[in-house]
């Protein structure tokens, strides 16, 4: 009841998303091949599942400041490389190297306090090592964030299930997609992995894909 209409709009979109999937996927036998066919969401829901089954794996929601945000939303190379690199030097700084892939993602709540930009991934950090993490990535990435609730700046979590958290996290890739290119006039992506990451969630597909056609 406390939805607008271009926010009940938008969920419904998301809705008709995920029920398309299903249907896509849903009884045909097979899976496509990799490279042609599987559409860009499916590869980024691989990655995620992929890296959350690994040690030390850790799902994170990062909700951006404005600065952030509208600085990521700018860059050249896209907001998702930019946030990436942020987070890459932000931990480089604590001694840890890890594979990283996450969504972009805007609120729909309509408010200005906090800016609507978030991402939802997963990376691989010991378990001993999350304060720092947070802490300093909050610093780089949300430090003007203004709590409210339970909507941490930055959120990290030792996954509960892989699947589920990887379905979370694409469930508006369309929607984002599009907000992306709408402004920033070129198609613009709103998924980051590493290429490594890529690698290993192709050959899991594959290995999967060679089972169900055997």
């Amino acid at each position: 009841p406390d939805l607008d209409h271009e926010q009940i709009e938008k969920l419904l979109k998301i809705d008709a998303f995920v029920r398309k999937l299903v249907q896509e996927y849903q009884g045909t036998g097979e899976l496509p091949d990799w490279a042609k066919f599987v559409r860009p969401e499916i590869k980024q829901f691989f990655r995620i599942f992929q890296l959350c089954t690994k040690p030390d794996a850790k799902t994170i929601t990062i909700r951006l400041d404005h600065e952030t945000a509208e600085a990521a939303l700018a860059a050249p190379r896209g907001p998702a490389n930019y946030i990436a690199e942020i987070i890459k030097r932000t931990l480089a700084k604590l001694g840890i190297t890890t594979d990283q892939a996450f969504n972009i993602e805007f609120n729909h709540t309509g408010r200005t306090e906090n800016h609507p930009a978030h991402i939802h991934g997963a990376l691989c950090i010991p378990g001993d090592r999350v304060n720092d993490v947070t802490e300093a990535l909050r610093e780089a990435l949300a430090a003007g964030y203004r709590q409210r609730y339970n909507n941490l700046a930055v959120d990290i979590e030792a996954p509960r299930s892989a699947r589920s958290w990887a379905i979370y996290c694409i469930k508006e890739y369309d929607i984002t997609a599009s907000k992306l290119t709408g402004e920033r006039l070129k198609k613009t992506s709103p998924v980051y992995s590493t290429q490594k990451l890529t690698q290993q969630a192709q050959e899991l597909y594959e290995s999967i894909r060679a089972w169900i056609n055997s």
